[in-house]
C-alpha cells in the first residue's frame, strides 16, 4: 500500500504505522500495536495521542482495559478539510499581520543602501537594473566605454531601452564627443564647458546614483540607492545641463 498520501495530509510515519496497524488488527491495546509495529510504547501512546486529536482514532474501556479502534476512512476527509478551514484562517490573520511587518521593516531599514558592482557582468547588472526602473537616465562626465568593450549588449540594451522610450540626457566632455556613436532617438546629449574634468561617469536614475569608473576596459560601479542624494545629483546635473552647449 503506498502510504506517501497519509504524509502528505500531515500524518508522521509512526503515526502511519499505528493507524494502519488499527485497521489490520481492529480494536485493540497499545501494548499489542507496540507488538505488531515493533514501536516503544511510549512511541505508540504518543501517536495514538496525536492521532486522537486528528480524529482518526478512538478507544473504549472494557473490564478497565483500553482499547484502541481507528475512524472511519472517510474521516481522512473530514480531516483534511478541518485542515484546509484552519489553513484559510491562518491565510486571513497573515493578511492582517503582514502590513505591521512591513511597517516595521520600513522603520528598520537603512536609510540608503549601497551596492558595488564589478567587472562586464556587474556592469550589465547595473545597465539592466536602468530598464527594470524605467526612469530617465542622466549621465554626467566622461563618455562612458561601453559602446567599445561590449558593443553587442550596448546595442540590445540601447534597442530595450528605445522600444521602452526610456529617455537619456548625457552630458560629456566636449574632446570626446567624437566617439558618440550609438543611435541616438529618445537620447539628448551636451558638452560639458572646458573647465569640467571628471573622468568618473555618474548615472542618476530614480533613486540611484551609480559612480562608473573604467580602467581600461575593467568597469568598476558603486551604486547608491537613496531619493534624497539622487534627487541632490539630479539638481546639479539640471545646472550642469543650463550652462552646457549642444
Amino acid at each position: 500500500m503506498d502510504t506517501r498520501y497519509l504524509e502528505e495530509i500531515g500524518l508522521s510515519k509512526a503515526e502511519v504505522k499505528v493507524y494502519l496497524t488499527l485497521f489490520k488488527m481492529g480494536s485493540v491495546t497499545a501494548g499489542k500495536i507496540s507488538k505488531e509495529t515493533n514501536f516503544r510504547k511510549s512511541t505508540v501512546y504518543d501517536s495514538l495521542h496525536r492521532l486522537a486529536e486528528k480524529g482518526l482514532v478512538s478507544h473504549s474501556i472494557t473490564n478497565s482495559t483500553k482499547y484502541f479502534h481507528a475512524s472511519e476512512p472517510e474521516r481522512l476527509i473530514d480531516f483534511v478539510e478541518d485542515r484546509r478551514q484552519e489553513l484559510n484562517e491562518s491565510v486571513m490573520k497573515l493578511k492582517e499581520f503582514i502590513p505591521s511587518l512591513k511597517a516595521l521593516a520600513g522603520y528598520a531599514k537603512p536609510q540608503a543602501e549601497a551596492h558595488v558592482f564589478q567587472g562586464i557582468e556587474g556592469f550589465k547588472t547595473m545597465r539592466k537594473d536602468v530598464i527594470k526602473q524605467g526612469r530617465e537616465l542622466l549621465m554626467l562626465g566622461a563618455i562612458s566605454r561601453e559602446d567599445k568593450v561590449m558593443p553587442v549588449f550596448w546595442h540590445q540594451w540601447n534597442q530595450e531601452r528605445i522600444k521602452r522610450k526610456i529617455k537619456a540626457r548625457i552630458l560629456h566632455q566636449r574632446k570626446l564627443s567624437d566617439d558618440v556613436t550609438e543611435q541616438k532617438e529618445f537620447m539628448d546629449i551636451r558638452f560639458l564647458p572646458p573647465e569640467i574634468n571628471n573622468p568618473v561617469v555618474i548615472n542618476i536614475y530614480g533613486d540611484r546614483v551609480v559612480s562608473l569608473i573604467w580602467k581600461e576596459k575593467y568597469p568598476l560601479c558603486f551604486m547608491l540607492i537613496n531619493t534624497e542624494i539622487a534627487e541632490a545629483y539630479r539638481n546639479y546635473f539640471e545646472m550642469l545641463w543650463g550652462l552646457s552647449a549642444k
